[in-house]
């Protein structure tokens, strides 16, 4: 599937409410634990998806509109939400990942138009990338933290669910 604005909006607009359905209300044993010591939380990956949101994906459009291959795209600190985040509530943290998703969607609908897709800018990693790519990124981004929320809180229950747990391959997916 190639990548499409009216194909991607859509994700990345319900990405917060999917995590405001799987997350509010819960004890901390559910939103605080890793799989395995210093892995990430679900509280983390929501401080980081945050994180990223206010630094990462309308900085890098802009950068490779205004600029193209002639400034590299920064490098981005994944964890820099962990700390920023801390001590926040996890209904605050949804709350203000909605705002910023949801604002940054506004804003994403005035700085690209279709013919900007192909435009091309430099990553510190993977050297020249497209913008569509970019865009595409961010939703299986999205995707990918989901999952690994859902995999780390399947794994509290690891040793619970007894013998279902070979039928559950979610509990020992790396």
């Amino acid at each position: 599937m190639e990548y499409s604005f009216d194909l991607a909006q859509p994700v990345l607009r319900n990405t917060p409410l999917v995590l405001k359905a799987m997350l509010s209300d819960l004890p901390e044993e559910w939103t605080h634990e890793g799989e395995v010591p210093d892995a990430w939380t679900p509280f983390q990956v929501v401080g980081h998806l945050a994180s990223v949101e206010e630094n990462d994906w309308l900085d890098r459009t802009r950068i490779i509109l205004e600029h193209g291959p002639k400034k590299v795209l920064e490098s981005i600190d994944r964890e820099a939400g962990f700390e920023r985040f801390k001590g926040v509530s996890l209904i605050v943290l949804l709350e203000h990942f909605t705002e910023t998703r949801n604002s940054n969607l506004l804003l994403l609908e005035s700085l690209v138009d279709s013919k900007d897709l192909d435009k091309r800018g430099i990553h510190p990693d993977f050297g020249e990338v497209r913008l569509d790519q970019l865009l595409a990124a961010w939703v299986v981004h999205d995707q990918n933290h989901v999952g690994q929320i859902v995999k780390t809180m399947a794994k509290q229950y690891a040793s619970a669910v007894g013998p279902w747990r070979a039928y559950l391959p979610i509990i020992d997916a790396p």
